[in-house]
């Protein structure tokens, strides 16, 4: 039987969770935020926190009902029906394969400036290799992930924080308009959507009900610490204006910092997320195609788990050609800001399912997907206006 086996432990999904978050957002939406938001792209940043907080809350509570595998387009198929579920589901289909093509971009753009497109491909084709062996050896190397990118980023702000040019004041409304407020908020936005990969491995946690909602607001309370303080120390000792065309903008801030030598490691540590961001949203693209793949709304071979490793082997296969195609044909900007208008797509329809739940059913008040739904809508629509 097409079934995953339950093998992630609150452990485990919380490392899932913040090697999903901890990503090249960080090494790359500061660039284009600030281009367009000056220093106030800091309340774009909490903005799309604030949004973050209230769809993880909506997706706790889905996937705590729906413990399987397909995320929103499981909860939309059961709470909201037929069309609202297909439209969940490719959203989250196209929106995620394009964040993979802007992922692989950004680190290429960090390692091999010239050619990142090729560098992109070889991540990809790693990363599918160890997905193949499934969830469980995926989360091990997660883990070391992200204790090697936390380390590094520790160092990148005692190094910039020590400097004499650093200043831990700054003006975070200059540059503060309408437009710059919206699309800096929809970028960061790109960044923070790494903790609904609990939700599209229901199927595969250990007791969802408790370790669900817990392993997702663990993961993203850390991320959006992690994404302030560092977005706060590189503004602190470089001016929007120096970074804002700049596609590694943690490096021009690092090598401006007391440890300038050490520069290099921010190039590790853009690739070690990278890595890490991938080995979660690969198989969590996979998971949704083999939900609809169970339904037929795709071609039955693409459910498919592999008897040994309890992995969406063809699937995942499958998204790698997808995304390898997407890195030849797109740029890391474009595709950060389309990526975020389907996802967007997608958690307004995870908020309207939470809407539509009996009162019993709910954790949270539901005052707060109502925050989630408006907000993504009004998002949407800022990026249609402003794309």
């Amino acid at each position: 039987m097409d079934k995953f086996s339950r093998t992630l432990t609150l452990k485990n999904s919380v490392f899932l969770g913040l090697s999903s978050m901890i990503g090249a957002g960080l090494f790359l939406n500061i660039a284009p935020t600030a281009k367009v938001a000056s220093y106030s792209l800091i309340l774009g940043l909490i903005m799309a926190s604030s949004l973050a907080f209230a769809n993880a809350s909506s997706s706790a509570q889905l996937a705590r009902l729906y413990p399987e595998t397909g995320g929103t387009y499981l909860y939309a198929k059961n709470v909201l029906g037929k069309i609202p579920s297909l439209i969940a589901g490719y959203s989250f289909i196209i929106g995620k394969s394009i964040s993979c093509i802007a992922i692989a971009l950004t680190l290429g753009n960090y390692i091999s400036p010239v050619y990142p497109e090729y560098s992109g491909i070889i991540v990809i084709l790693i990363v599918t290799g160890i997905s193949y062996f499934g969830i469980t050896k995926t989360v091990a190397i997660a883990k070391w992930f992200v204790y090697s990118l936390i380390g590094i980023l520790l160092f990148y702000i005692i190094s910039i924080t020590s400097s004499e040019t650093f200043t831990i004041q700054i003006p975070i409304t200059d540059g503060l308009t309408l437009k710059g407020f919206l699309l800096s908020s929809c970028i960061w936005f790109f960044a923070f959507t790494g903790y609904s990969r609990l939700a599209t491995f229901g199927e595969e946690v250990k007791n969802p009900e408790k370790i669900i909602p817990k392993a997702i607001f663990t993961g993203l309370g850390l991320t959006v610490l992690i994404y302030l303080s560092i977005s706060w120390a590189t503004l602190g000792i470089i001016s929007p204006e120096i970074i804002e065309n700049s596609l590694t903008p943690l490096k021009v801030a690092f090598d401006l910092s007391k440890f300038s030598d050490f520069s290099f490691l921010i190039v590790v540590a853009s690739t070690i997320a990278t890595g890490s961001v991938l080995l979660a949203l690969v198989p969590g693209i996979s998971r949704i195609l083999v939900a609809m793949a169970r339904d037929s709304y795709l071609p039955s071979f693409m459910k498919k788990i592999h008897p040994s490793f309890n992995s969406a082997y063809v699937s995942e296969i499958i998204t790698t050609g997808i995304i390898i195609i997407g890195i030849l044909y797109l740029d890391v900007i474009n595709a950060v800001k389309l990526s975020s208008f389907f996802i967007l797509i997608y958690y307004s329809l995870t908020n309207l399912s939470v809407i539509n739940l009996k009162k019993d059913e709910r954790l949270y008040p539901s005052i707060y997907a109502y925050y989630g739904f408006i907000s993504c809508v009004l998002l949407s629509i800022g990026l249609i206006v402003y794309f």
